[in-house]
């Protein structure tokens, strides 16, 4: 089976190499010269002729579970951050009325429950908390 070739339009590519186990992402130009490509042709043929190419194994690629992982972290962080920031909300020396600290105390409840959101971890900006 031949190296399969999947292009986006402005040339730029994944390769699959003929055994299907390894990959190789190329941009849109010729990586020795520069020059963008012109045609599909001009990137399969400077594949053919550059053997020693740095191939990535597929298996080494993150599963979508490890992306998950990290995105959910990522957002965690940002939560956290969050609620540090408003760690002052809660001091019994704060200046806010009752009311008010009553109105962060959700916030910060809605915080906390984020990772139950049913769009956990791929929050879009309406799925956050606003703030009070």
């Amino acid at each position: 089976m031949p190296n399969t070739f999947t292009f986006n339009e402005d040339l730029s590519c994944r390769v699959v190499s003929e055994d299907g186990l390894s990959e190789i992402g190329l941009p849109n130009y010729n990586p020795s010269t520069q020059v963008p490509w012109a045609m599909e042709q001009q990137v399969k043929d400077w594949v053919d002729n550059n053997p020693n190419l740095s191939w990535s194994l597929i298996s080494d690629r993150p599963t979508q579970e490890d992306q998950d992982a990290w995105v959910a972290a990522a957002k965690r962080d940002i939560r956290n951050e969050l609620l540090s920031d408003s760690d002052w909300t809660q001091m019994t020396d704060s200046a806010l009325t009752d009311e008010a600290k009553a109105l962060w105390v959700t916030y910060r409840s809605a915080l906390r429950d984020l990772t139950a959101h049913e769009n956990w971890p791929n929050l879009e900006d309406a799925d956050w908390p606003t703030q009070p």
